[in-house]
């Protein structure tokens, strides 16, 4: 590997949103594009609903809809919902008007669009480390990596982008601002049926005194179940512990059925779910794309359809700053702003309508 890289546009983070920047940059400009990945591309996966506007993002970044696979999306049923009373009734999406949905088998999904990347000429490096980022008086960008075989080296880029998710380890390390709303966390575990009989096509949500519950159909025979609720609740119910999480599952009416023929269940997952924005402006020549600019509650079904725009808007941003436009990122920015303040007034509204625990830590935070 050689010791220094020199790109236009760097990007840390090789999920959907950094991708779709990648695919965005790649398909509308001549700049080169460089995507880093901590990870081996093996972690865990989550958010896999989207509505049926996914493919018109995909098609502009260049992907028809079957270059995937038939099982990559199963179409989405009835989603029901336990919330604000005991009886289940149909739910669609709190923001998402198309009623149409798909789940997502997440691996293939966000391997394709790596794929896609390399095919298009972008370069990925997969098991590699951020260790420091500087940026010199003409504002462009100097970072030192660690590929966990291959050792150091250095890459130099114009452009910068965060598409690090919920932690938005970039945009910390830099001293970006963020403000968080809540501390909203998420364990989960993966639920296998031997006989696609005993599995139904669709979401059921049910609300408790301490948060929610959501259990959804994947592909492959395969089920999602996820307690949401604050990380202070979670650590002084002890619920990392699988005793006490399966205990409080056991007080569920409708997810407990749901669950009944399950033939096995995966090692449990813990994962950051809180609502956050980010505000990119402190710095020169650097944004921020999907969860690492903004971060919306689950219950929202925002997750991958924002973290795609926001990659392809920020694409168009870093476009247009390279021809020479001087508003380009405030103007990005601003548009930020007006979706996640959308977004917390529909949340307040929607948490609103379950009133059965008026005293409980969870839900009067919410109100």
């Amino acid at each position: 590997m050689q010791n220094t890289l020199e790109t236009d546009v760097l990007i840390v983070g090789g999920g959907p949103a950094g991708t779709s920047a990648a695919l965005s940059l790649l398909k509308y400009s001549d700049l080169q594009v460089v995507i880093i990945e901590e990870t081996n591309l093996e972690s865990i996966k989550i958010g896999e609903q989207v509505n049926s506007s996914i493919f018109d993002l995909m098609k502009y970044i260049g992907i028809e809809k079957d270059h995937f696979k038939k099982d990559n999306f199963i179409k989405g049923y009835s989603t029901t919902a336990a919330w604000g009373s005991e009886r289940m009734l149909v739910r669609d999406s709190i923001f998402n008007t198309d009623t149409e949905s798909f789940q997502l088998n997440r691996e293939e999904f966000d391997y394709m669009l790596l794929e896609k990347v390399s095919e298009q000429g972008g370069i990925i490096f997969p098991r590699t480390k951020c260790l420091n980022f500087n940026q010199d008086e003409e504002n462009c960008w100097t970072v030192s990596l660690k590929h966990d075989v291959k050792g150091n080296f250095t890459a130099k880029a114009t452009f910068l982008i965060d598409a690090t998710g919920r932690l938005a380890s970039v945009g910390r390390k830099l001293g970006v601002e963020s403000k968080r709303d809540d501390e909203l966390t998420a364990i989960g575990r993966f639920l296998y049926f031997k006989e696609a009989q005993h599995i139904k096509q669709d979401i059921v949500i049910e609300s408790i005194e301490d948060g929610w519950w959501y259990c959804a159909t994947l592909p492959n025979q395969t089920m999602t179940l996820t307690l949401f609720s604050d990380a202070n609740i979670i650590q002084e119910k002890r619920l990392k512990k699988i005793e006490n999480w399966s205990a409080l599952l056991a007080k569920t009416t409708y997810i407990n059925r749901k669950i009944a023929a399950a033939d096995s269940i995966g090692k449990p997952w813990i994962k950051n779910a809180f609502s956050q924005v980010t505000d990119i402006l402190s710095r020169k020549n650097f944004l921020a794309v999907g969860d690492a600019v903004a971060s919306f509650d689950p219950i929202s079904s925002m997750g991958i359809g924002f973290a795609m725009t926001s990659g392809c808007n920020g694409a168009k941003a870093i476009i247009d700053a390279h021809l020479g436009h001087t508003m380009t990122f405030n103007n990005y920015q601003e548009n930020i702003n007006k979706i996640y303040n959308q977004y917390l007034k529909t949340k307040r509204s929607f948490y609103g309508k379950e009133q059965r625990w008026n005293n409980s830590a969870f839900w009067k935070k919410r109100f």
